[in-house]
Formats: structure tokens, sequence, C-alpha cells
């Protein structure tokens, strides 16, 4: 694994706090119809994640759980059991959420062998029990290596992307700038606009 990437995760449980990050709200929509707005928020999810991995190959996924020494853990996010483990370690960074240490695995699949659609919307519906619908609990990071970028899709309203190549994060902050958060944009737009 990236030693820059390792790095962040032995001092943060997340990118929020790191310069570069740039915070995406997800779900829109008028407040009353949940339907729409998870289903616009799911939306905004599929399209950042092709932005991030379009011409990729392959993919790592960070997942932050004991649960994924199980065996088969893996699996039910992928369409073939073809998987490397690249990177396994602990780190206290989730100290205010969990008094002993977090574990980390990081695995690496070709970018097909995901399933996307199930895993992206697992993630938007994990603080909604809806009949049919798959709830991914368990914290997950998609990591490209090429452009030393992080996404994490937190649930169905927001979601980070992150990176070092700045270049890039520039793009993407001006590409899709309608989508940042309100709550965060006068700092984003402060770092972004100290760049040009």
């Amino acid at each position: 694994m990236n030693q820059i990437i390792r790095d962040i995760y032995q001092q943060h449980h997340h990118t929020y706090p790191l310069k570069e990050n740039i915070r995406f709200e997800l779900a829109h929509g008028r407040e009353t119809d949940y339907d729409q707005q998870i289903e616009n928020g799911k939306k905004r999810a599929h399209r950042l994640f092709e932005e991030v991995f379009h011409d990729s190959e392959n993919i790592q996924m960070i997942f932050f759980d004991a649960a994924c020494s199980k065996k088969g853990f893996f699996r039910k996010f992928l369409h073939r059991n073809y998987f490397t483990i690249i990177d396994h370690f602990m780190t206290d960074s989730f100290k205010e959420y969990y008094t002993d240490e977090t574990s980390i695995t990081v695995v690496e699949t070709p970018l097909v062998n995901v399933r996307k659609t199930k895993l992206i919307d697992g993630i938007c519906y994990e603080d909604f029990k809806k009949p049919g619908k798959l709830r991914i609990t368990n914290a997950v990071v998609f990591y490209e290596t090429k452009k030393h970028t992080l996404l994490t899709i937190y649930d169905d309203r927001g979601c980070d992307i992150w990176s070092d190549n700045i270049q890039q994060q520039q793009a993407i902050y001006h590409k899709f700038n309608d989508w940042i958060l309100d709550y965060d944009r006068g700092t984003i737009d402060q770092v972004f606009k100290e760049l040009i």
C-alpha cells in the first residue's frame, strides 16, 4: 500500500481534516421525498466513482473492521472470489469511537470484478432498512493507485474525495463544484483559490 495513504489512516479515521479533501453532498431534493433523495444520492455517488475510476484497471478497497478477517467477507463485494490482500495493519486513529485498535485491511482486485452497483447502493442504504436492499455497514474506502485518489462514500448523504495529485483535485473541484457541501464550501473554495 502507498505509504502516504497508510500514514493517513495511522493518524486519522477519514480524510475530512486534510487540506486537499473535497466533501460532496449526495442526497438532494425535497426532504419530504426520501425515495427521490436517495435515488439522487445514488446517482451522484456512482457518477463520482466513475469520474475517479473511469480509466482504471484495478481498484484497492480499504476496509475498517475486524470482520474483514472472516472467511468469505470480501466475496459479497465481488463477482468472482479473486482478490489479493496487499496490506493489513492496526491503528488507534478510531479511538474516539472504539476502545481497541481498529483493523485495516487493503484488498486489490480488477475493477471489472467489483459489484459496483450493489456496493455503492449498499453503502447509500447504510442507515435505512428497505426490503430487498443490501445495507453495507462496514466502512469501505476506494483507492485509485495511479491517481493517488481516495473516494469515501459515507452513506446516502455525502462523500469525500482526497488526493495529493492537486491537478486532479482541481479538475474534480471545478467539474462537480455545484455538489460541494455548503457547510464546507468556504474552506474548500479557499484552498483551491490559493492554488490558482
